[in-house]
């Protein structure tokens, strides 16, 4: 299930984040907003391609990046559980 990849990409995002890794933060950004773009979950890939704009510059704005941070973990949660109904596991 792509949503669930995708899920777990947005993690490894996160986790670079965390550990204040913006070179690695950066790549996996592109990386989730190009999957995301694939399977047209396209709110996760234009908060993902937010982040990685955020990040071109190295350490960025905390303000700008935690909207983008909430925007992205707001999109998660809809693909999921959009694919959580499709599948027939959620009503």
């Amino acid at each position: 299930m792509a949503a669930q990849e995708i899920s777990l990409e947005a993690l490894g995002l996160l986790q670079a984040l965390l550990h204040h890794d913006y070179d690695e933060a950066h790549f996996r950004a592109g990386h989730v907003a190009r999957h995301a773009a694939l399977h047209e979950h396209l709110p996760v890939a234009d908060a993902a391609e937010r982040i990685e704009t955020l990040l071109q510059e190295g350490t960025p704005d905390t303000d700008a990046l935690h909207v983008a941070l909430r925007s992205l973990a707001h999109s998660v949660d809809r693909m999921q559980l959009i694919a959580l109904r499709r599948a027939g596991k959620l009503f």
